[in-house]
């Protein structure tokens, strides 16, 4: 038995790999990097076998990129993750566990979040994310699917809010805010690594066939996190404000207690936390 990792040179996949192998799991890492395409079924099916765990972490991740193309994030997003759970059922695998994100939720009709809100997407992103869950909702084998919140950590400089905020300040320049008051979980990437690999080992039959919310469960704005990255870096600039986005959120507030009660998730990093524990491993 292996655990079989689509994407794992990704953001989330190298980190949960590092993680996996440091608790003596044999992983493959299932990514265009090592000469692996999630849309050939039939590498899919030679390379997945009977008793594996799949965590699927492959996807056109970024809104830019899925609004470029969206072909190809849907084909990637959705037609690739059919064909893992086409592999998963041929080859009866112990579980998957598939990733994916709160953009599901857009446009949003409530906060907090909860699972039994409606899923729909406002984005290339999320729509082609949304298919994916009805696809792995389709799979004959045991399932979880982890919706992750904004996520940040090694791997994640250069861009997104956090990343994009940081990137800016270090070349002296002023981070752009669409609109400022719109909020966010934003949550460490060793919590969602902790949440994969809860997912992967639990053994508790009644966790599967879930979709579940992964987060802090704590609403910050991007102006707070702004002010806060201000505080952390010795920052003494202002920030540029551009007119909020139409795919983000006013509010974006998860209730994380299905995981916490069924999953046994529960964040261990605050933000200042996270980017404390984040900047100490750069050192």
């Amino acid at each position: 038995m292996k655990i079989v990792v689509t994407g794992g040179s990704g953001f989330v996949g190298k980190h949960t790999i590092a993680a996996l192998k440091e608790k003596g799991y044999e992983v493959l890492n299932y990514d265009k990097s090592e000469g692996y395409d999630i849309l050939s079924k039939k590498q899919l099916k030679s390379v997945i076998k009977k008793g594996d765990k799949v965590l699927h972490e492959a996807a056109m991740a970024r809104f830019s990129d899925a609004d470029k193309n969206p072909l190809l994030a849907y084909e990637i997003n959705a037609l690739g993750t059919k064909n893992v759970v086409d592999a998963c059922n041929e080859n009866m695998v112990d579980r998957l566990v598939h990733a994916s994100t709160g953009s599901v939720y857009m446009p949003l009709v409530k906060v907090p979040i909860t699972e039994d809100d409606q899923i729909r997407g406002n984005s290339v992103y999320g729509c082609s994310k949304t298919v994916a869950e009805k696809y792995v909702e389709k799979c004959q084998r045991p399932w979880i699917t982890l919706r992750y919140a904004h996520l940040y950590g090694e791997g994640k400089e250069g861009h997104g809010a956090i990343g994009g905020f940081m990137d800016k300040m270090k070349q002296g320049l002023s981070p752009v805010l669409f609109g400022g008051q719109q909020s966010n979980d934003f949550t460490y990437i060793k919590d969602i690594v902790e949440a994969n690999i809860l997912a992967l080992e639990t053994i508790d039959i009644e966790v599967f066939l879930n979709a579940y919310n992964i987060g802090t469960g704590t609403e910050l704005t991007t102006e707070d996190v702004f002010e806060k990255l201000k505080v952390f870096f010795g920052y003494d600039k202002d920030f540029e404000r551009l007119p909020q986005r139409e795919v983000d959120p006013g509010r974006f507030a998860y209730d994380v207690s299905k995981a916490d009660r069924m999953l046994k998730f529960k964040s261990k990093y605050s933000f200042l936390e996270g980017m404390n524990d984040w900047q100490n491993d750069k050192r």
